[in-house]
């Protein structure tokens, strides 16, 4: 079920947005990790009231949502150049 959800966040979004908006889907990317990024921030934040994550939220964001958003910018920086 992961790796479904995952081929239609990582896969699917970005080829409809290129075929949409062209180029500017970089852009969607950096508000995905940015976005994301505060947002597990600001909720553990108000769970425990620290200054910053715990290890293994930070580790979560860079596992589940860093690393595979970089990786599939990368994919698609290739990609764009080659068809559109």
């Amino acid at each position: 079920m992961l790796v479904i959800v995952y081929a239609l966040m990582y896969v699917l979004v970005p080829v409809i947005l290129l075929e949409i908006i062209g180029g500017w889907t970089f852009l969607v990317y950096v508000v995905w990790l940015f976005g994301s990024y505060y947002a597990v921030e600001k909720s553990c934040k108000e769970r425990e009231h620290m200054p910053m994550m715990e290890h293994t939220d930070a580790m979560g964001v860079m596992i589940f949502i860093s690393v595979p958003t970089v990786l599939s910018a990368l994919a698609f920086l290739i990609i764009y150049p080659l068809f559109y």
